[in-house]
């Protein structure tokens, strides 16, 4: 297979909805990360975004134009409009199942964050670049923009078993990408089902992890005046990442058992915190990344509640650090991630919550055991040298491959007008 080197570098535009403003979610630090290293590798990098920072509100707070971030060329476009209401009255049939027309998902997903500059300037400038990648699949920005240059688009999905994947919308999104670059191979098997991708134009790539080159857990506990065994919950607070249902879970299993560990937060997003929570739950909001890194090797347990995962960057992380995960079963990446290591348990209800909790609390020689395993697991797979070379092969495959994908879709061009709906399928 041929090789990339400096001598075949690459024109790559990278759209998302938002990018470096701090509290980003995975899909855009995964997008930031790449661009900076395939820059850094000889390849042209750059970044399509909007002006928007917060990921509720998609306000334009920062200004329009182009900026240079990590030797990475920026260029941000106002948000068009951000239809809330409407968004909020679609969205909520979408999530109870009801069918929506073609015209109404369309409508749906231009409100889900929408902007006429940046999609017109992919329409003049596409031809500039030899790929565009767009992240993650939820938004109008990837669904009108992959469609302009199909044929040199490559789709990094970041998909969840949810009801929007369902969205005849996003079988069209799938079916056009020149190529789908998979996070884990449980997302690339949920994908497989809902939309019958086939392995000709997908890749399995990820993100690399690394950790920082020292951590100092005593400075995390001295600047927090923190004692106490804890366990650890980082990234956004909110619904969707099922904090509010670890907050629960803790304050019941601390009315259950007389044990000092703690649970502290860190991450963005509001906490609803009770005054019996004083002594046991502590949320210290968005830290620096040295306190957060430093706050994974302070840790005792690191939970990830989310059953909606596709890789699950603060788990990788805190493995890095050794300490064991605990993690939803409900969730197939991050599962999948906890058989495959071996690094740690998974919880489907409270009491396998609570039970999990104290074997790891009573078993000190397996809870450091599954650690260990976990940083070996990240080092093997998750190392950025081996995420760079799968990307950089993921791309060039894309080429390879492109005589044989449109045998695989005259195949399948007879199917195309089945059903318009699709059923959810159980993750077993």
């Amino acid at each position: 297979m041929e090789k990339f080197g400096t001598s075949t570098p690459r024109r790559i535009a990278y759209i998302c909805p938002r990018y470096a403003v701090g509290a980003a979610g995975g899909a855009e630090t995964l997008i930031k990360n790449w661009a900076e290293r395939m820059q850094a590798r000889g390849h042209s990098s750059e970044v399509l975004t909007t002006c928007a920072r917060d990921n509720t509100t998609w306000e334009n707070e920062l200004p329009p134009g182009e900026e240079i971030i990590n030797g990475v060329t920026v260029r941000r476009f106002e948000v068009t409009s951000h239809n809330q209401e409407k968004q909020d009255y679609l969205g909520e049939k979408i999530s109870h199942g009801q069918p929506l027309s073609l015209s109404q998902e369309e409508e749906w997903i231009d409100s889900v964050v929408r902007s006429d500059e940046l999609i017109h300037f992919i329409e003049e400038h596409h031809s500039d670049y030899d790929y565009l990648i767009f992240a993650p699949y939820l938004f109008g920005i990837t669904c009108r923009g992959l469609a302009i240059a199909p044929e040199r688009s490559i789709l990094v999905p970041c998909l969840h078993d949810e009801p929007y994947a369902r969205l005849k919308i996003f079988r069209k999104l799938f079916q056009q990408a020149a190529g789908i670059f998979f996070n884990s191979e449980e997302e690339q098997a949920l994908a497989a089902r809902i939309f019958s991708v086939d392995e000709v134009n997908s890749g399995l790539v990820g993100m690399g992890i690394e950790p920082p080159e020292s951590l100092d857990p005593e400075a995390f506990r001295k600047k927090y005046k923190e004692k106490s065994p804890f366990m650890l919950y980082a990234g956004r607070r909110e619904g969707g990442k099922n904090s509010p249902l670890l907050i629960e879970y803790f304050r019941i299993f601390k009315r259950h058992h007389r044990t000092e560990l703690k649970l502290i937060l860190i991450g963005s997003g509001e906490v609803d915190l009770r005054r019996e929570d004083k002594n046991n739950i502590r949320d210290l909001g968005y830290v620096s990344s040295e306190d957060k890194w430093n706050a994974y090797a302070a840790s005792d347990i690191f939970c990830q509640p989310s059953h909606n995962e596709s890789l699950s960057i603060v788990l990788l992380e805190s493995w890095l650090t050794g300490k064991p995960a605990l993690v939803s079963g409900l969730c197939p990446v991050t599962r999948d991630h906890c058989l495959r290591s071996q690094g740690g348990l998974f919880f489907r209800n409270y009491y396998e919550f609570e039970e999990s909790i104290l074997y790891l609390l009573e078993h000190p020689d397996q809870a450091k055991l599954m650690g260990a395993n976990g940083r070996q697991y990240v080092k093997e797979n998750y190392a950025w040298e081996k995420v760079l070379d799968r990307l950089e092969e993921a791309i060039l495959s894309l080429g390879t491959n492109s005589r044989r994908r449109r045998e695989y879709q005259s195949d399948k061009s007879d199917q195309s007008d089945r059903s318009d709906s699709f059923s959810p399928e159980e993750i077993k």
